[in-house]
C-alpha cells in the first residue's frame, strides 16, 4: 500500500480522476485485494457484458415489439392509434424513473440480486399485459414490466465500470450502448410478423418467455461485480458461496437522501451537457420514428404489419450497427493514442472527438420528414432513418463512456441520470410528434425536431477544449453513496 500512496502523492493534490487511475494502474495489489472484477479473465468479463447487454436489449425490445401493432391494438381495445402508442411511452417513463429509487440498493447490496428479482417482476408484467382484456390492464402490465426491465438500463453501465478500467471501457460500453439503442429497432422486425401471425398479445408472451430464459442464465452464471469493502472475506468465499450470497456487499446504511443523490450530478457540466445531447438525439433519432412509423406505414406506404415492422426496424438497426462500428473501439483507440503522447494520461475529453458524427441524427431526421411529406419512395425514407440511427448510436456511446470516464466512482449514479433524463424526454414524444406533423407538415415538423437535436449537440463541443478545466473547477462528487468502483 505504500507504493500506492507514493503514486497518489506524485500526481499532486489537484489530480483528476483519470490521473489517479493512471497512477494506480501499475500498483501491485495486496493479497487481500486479489478478488476484484478488474482482474477477472477477459473472456469472463465479456461474457458478463454480453449477458447484461442482452438483458438491456430485451428490456428495450419488450417496449417496442408492439410498435407495428398500434392500429390493431386501437381497434381491439377501442382506443385511438395515438392512445395505443402510449403503451410504449408509459413503458419508457417508468423504465427511466424507477432506477433512481433502486440505485442505492445496487451500491450496497450489489448488482446480482437486483438483476434476479426484477427480472422476475418483468416476467409477471409481460404476462399481465398479454392476458389483459382491457386498455387499463394492458397499461398496468406495461408499467410492471417496465419497472422490472429498468434495472439493466439503470445499472448496466455501472456493471461494466466494475469490470474494466478507463482505457478499456469503450468497446464494452459500446456493446451495452448498442443494446440500449437498438432494442427498439430490432423489436419491430419480429413484432410485425408475430402480430400478423398470432396477434399482438403474443408480443408480450414472447417477451415473458425470453426474460425467463435470461433469468435462468443469470441465476447460474452472473456473478456479483460490485467490489466488497471486505475483500479479504470475499476472497475466502468459494465461487458457489459468492453466487448464493444475498446481503450487504458494502457495509453501510441506506439513508433517505441516497435515493436522490444521483440527481446531484446534474450540476456537473460533464454530465449535464452530454446527457441533454443524448436525450434529445435519441428521442428524435429513435422513439420519434417508433411513435409515428405505424401511422406513416399504413397511410403513406400502405404496408401490412410485417412490412411495417421491417420499415421501422431494419433501417435504424443497420444505421446503429454502422454507428457502433465507428464508436466504441474507435473511442478506445483515440483515448489510448492520446495517452501514448501524454505520459499515459487518458483524458476523458479525447472521446468527444467523435462528436461531429452526432450531427447526422439531425440530418437524417430532417430529410426523413421531407421524404414522407413529398411521398418519396420508401427506400429513400429508410436511408434517412439509417443516417439518423448512425448519429444516434454515436451520441449514445460517447455519452455513456465520457460521463463514466469523468466520474468513474459515480458510474452507477451516472447511468441512472442518463437513463432518467432520456426517458423523461422520450416519454413526451408520443404526445406531440404526430399532432405537430399534422399541423405543420412532416417537412417543417421533423426539421424543427432536427434543429433542436443539432442545437443541443453544439454546446458539448465546448467540453473538448474546456471540459477538463471545468471538471477540475467543479470538483468530484462525493462518493459516499456510489461505490461502483
Amino acid at each position: 500500500m505504500k507504493d500506492a500512496e507514493m503514486k497518489i502523492e506524485s500526481v499532486g493534490s489537484d489530480a483528476t480522476v483519470e490521473q489517479l487511475e493512471s497512477a494506480l494502474s501499475s500498483t501491485p495489489k495486496d493479497a487481500a485485494d486479489q478478488y476484484t472484477p478488474l482482474d477477472w479473465a477477459l473472456w469472463r468479463k465479456y461474457y458478463i457484458v454480453a449477458l447484461v447487454s442482452t438483458f438491456t436489449l430485451m428490456a428495450q425490445m419488450g417496449s417496442a415489439l408492439v410498435n407495428p401493432s398500434f392500429v390493431t391494438i386501437a381497434s381491439d381495445l377501442h382506443v385511438t392509434v395515438e392512445e395505443a402508442s402510449y403503451s410504449i411511452t408509459i413503458y419508457m417513463l417508468f423504465a427511466g424513473v424507477f432506477p433512481l429509487f433502486i440505485a442505492p440498493f445496487a451500491n450496497v447490496y450489489g448488482r446480482r440480486p437486483l438483476y434476479l428479482f426484477f427480472t422476475i417482476l418483468s416476467i409477471v408484467g409481460f404476462i399481465v399485459a398479454a392476458v389483459s382484456p382491457s386498455w387499463g390492464g394492458l397499461i398496468a402490465g406495461r408499467v410492471i414490466s417496465a419497472i422490472g426491465c429498468s434495472i439493466p438500463l439503470g445499472i448496466g453501465a455501472a456493471t461494466i465500470c466494475d469490470l474494466f478500467p478507463q482505457g478499456q471501457r469503450g468497446l464494452p460500453m459500446g456493446i451495452f450502448a448498442w443494446a440500449t439503442t437498438n432494442g427498439p429497432h430490432i423489436a419491430p422486425l419480429a413484432g410485425g410478423y408475430i402480430s400478423q401471425a398470432y396477434g399482438w398479445r403474443w408480443c408480450n408472451w414472447i417477451s415473458a418467455i425470453i426474460e425467463g430464459g435470461l433469468l435462468l442464465l443469470a441465476i447460474f452464471t452472473l456473478p456479483e461485480t460490485l467490489v466488497s469493502d471486505n475483500p479479504d472475506g470475499e476472497a475466502k468465499r468459494s465461487a458457489m458461496q459468492r453466487m448464493l450470497y444475498f446481503g450487504k456487499i458494502v457495509d453501510r446504511r441506506i439513508q433517505l437522501r441516497d435515493f436522490f443523490l444521483p440527481l446531484r450530478l446534474v450540476k456537473y457540466a460533464a454530465v449535464t451537457l452530454p446527457c441533454i445531447m443524448y436525450m434529445v438525439n435519441l428521442s428524435y433519432g429513435s422513439p420519434l420514428f417508433a411513435v409515428t412509423g405505424s401511422f406513416i406505414s399504413a397511410s403513406v406506404y400502405h404496408f401490412d404489419l410485417g412490412q411495417t415492422g421491417l420499415f421501422l426496424g431494419l433501417p435504424l438497426t443497420v444505421g446503429c450497427v454502422l454507428g457502433e462500428l465507428s464508436a466504441g473501439w474507435v473511442s478506445d483507440l483515440i483515448i489510448n493514442t492520446y495517452a501514448r503522447y501524454h505520459g499515459g494520461y487518458r483524458k476523458a475529453e479525447a472521446r468527444l472527438y467523435l462528436l461531429p458524427l452526432v450531427l447526422l441524427t439531425a440530418i437524417g431526421t430532417a430529410t426523413f420528414g421531407y421524404c414522407i411529406e413529398e411521398r418519396k419512395p420508401w427506400i429513400q425514407a429508410a436511408v434517412c432513418m439509417a443516417v439518423s440511427g448512425f448519429g444516434t448510436q454515436i451520441a449514445t456511446t460517447v455519452t455513456y463512456t465520457y460521463c463514466c470516464d469523468s466520474y468513474p466512482s459515480q458510474s452507477s449514479d451516472v447511468s441512472v441520470v442518463i437513463n432518467l433524463l432520456k426517458s423523461l424526454f422520450a416519454f413526451n414524444v408520443g404526445f406531440y410528434a404526430l399532432p405537430t406533423a399534422d399541423q405543420l407538415g412532416f417537412t417543417a415538423g421533423f426539421t424543427i425536431f432536427a434543429a433542436i437535436s443539432a442545437a443541443v449537440t453544439i454546446p458539448v463541443f465546448i467540453l473538448i477544449i474546456y471540459g477538463e478545466k471545468i471538471r477540475r473547477t467543479q470538483g468530484n462528487p462525493s462518493s459516499s453513496a456510489s461505490n461502483s468502483q
